[in-house]
């Protein structure tokens, strides 16, 4: 019996999913309703923060975030190289040029001693913004993180916490509270815990904040009475900013909280998962894994190795390509952001001398299969794999 392909990364969607979005799509209203506020309202109960916002995607998401703290181009952003491009997207189109922290590669954060270091130059340029990455589900220290920023008492904090739905920080609140922050981004993209096809979150505690986001999500239109500059009357509004329309559709938020009902059960299945890869891979020669000291605190988005290929005589794209032909998917999380095209200011050989712990994760990064719907079997298979692929010479 032919083997079946198994992603790096997949949704689940059951009968459940597909009743709550046949049902959105027979109201009256497919956008902009009551299931997008409640889907809203779920997700600050589940997080324990007093508002959040909906967005189309989570690139969205994070422009909002953004516009909300009125981030300027004589702001000085930081943030770490190991994430998606989203994360600083917005800095990018405002002209600025992020500052890339090195990261811990026994987490695959940005290490917070060197951000220390980088928090020790007092700039007299704008404000200070910073966004941590919860990378692969693993929540960042905050506590630690709000006690380096005593100095900077009026930094805006973006958790960006697109892989981190579900996860609580080590002293117990979970992500999303926004109690050591401005706000959270929260991605719902397939890849991701829970799913909305596309869809994006932010939660905040700030009611200005909040009120801002909701201007961005509506291409700056103004129709509360108190924030108008002219008299408010039935059909009168006013568009305070250019933003765009960046709405989540009724269906989106059908799913999304049909998802969400069950996200204890999506999260549970996958620390079992990560649980079984660490038995059958922490002896491997070669391989490094992130500590498990936060496995029971992490809702896990991805399962990242770190393998010396070099050890195994061995380039990482010919290990993928192998594995793909044996229908296992892999991924590489992340390509450095100071790599890219948009951002690369400096030599390949300053790389090493400014980021080595990310330049050597980079090099081993691997990320295996990592979904609801995988199997024990599928893990004992993609292990057995992975190190048949590495030891043989001719795989």
């Amino acid at each position: 019996m032919p083997v079946s392909f198994l992603p790096y990364a997949k949704q689940s969607i059951d009968e459940s999913d597909l009743e709550s979005v046949k049902n959105a799509l027979k109201g009256d209203i497919i956008t902009r309703g009551q299931h997008v506020r409640e889907f809203e309202e779920a997700i600050a109960h589940y997080c324990k923060a007093k508002y959040a916002v909906a967005f189309c995607n989570g690139t969205a998401a994070l422009m909002a975030s953004y516009f909300s703290a009125n981030v300027t181009p004589s702001d000085r952003v930081i943030s770490t190289p190991n994430t998606f491009i989203a994360t600083v997207l917005p800095a990018i189109q405002l002209g600025i040029y992020p500052q890339f922290i090195d990261i811990d590669q026994n987490t695959g954060h940005l290490d917070l001693h060197f951000l220390k270091e980088e928090l020790d130059f007092r700039s007299t340029r704008g404000k200070l913004v910073i966004l941590p990455v919860h990378f692969s589900g693993i929540a960042m220290n905050m506590q630690a993180f709000d006690e380096l920023l005593y100095q900077h008492p009026n930094a805006v904090i973006i958790e960006d916490a697109a892989h981190a739905l579900g996860s609580f920080y080590s002293t117990g609140e979970k992500v999303g509270s926004c109690v050591r922050s401005n706000m959270t981004i929260f991605s719902f993209h397939p890849a991701k815990t829970i799913t909305t096809g596309e869809g994006g979150m932010v939660t905040t505690n700030d009611l200005n904040l909040y009120h801002r986001l909701r201007l961005f999500r509506d291409n700056g239109i103004e129709r509360e009475s108190s924030y108008l500059e002219g008299e408010a009357n039935p059909g009168y509004y006013e568009v305070k900013s250019a933003t765009g329309n960046f709405h989540l559709t009724e269906f989106q938020a059908a799913l999304g909280l049909s998802q969400l009902s069950r996200i204890d059960r999506l999260v549970k299945k996958r620390r079992k998962l990560v649980k079984l890869y660490r038995n059958l891979l922490q002896d491997v020669p070669g391989i490094r894994l992130f500590t498990n000291q936060f496995d029971e605190l992490t809702a896990f988005h991805l399962f990242v190795i770190q393998v010396n290929f070099s050890h195994y005589t061995k380039r990482r794209e010919e290990v993928m390509k192998e594995l793909e032909k044996r229908k296992i998917g892999t991924q590489v999380h992340y390509i450095p952001l100071y790599r890219h095209p948009v951002l690369k200011n400096k030599k390949q050989s300053e790389w090493q001398e400014y980021f080595p712990n990310m330049e050597e994760y980079y090099r081993a990064a691997l990320s295996l299969p990592l979904y609801y719907e995988l199997s024990e079997k599928d893990v004992h298979r993609v292990c057995k794999e992975l190190i048949h692929c590495l030891n043989n010479s001719n795989t």
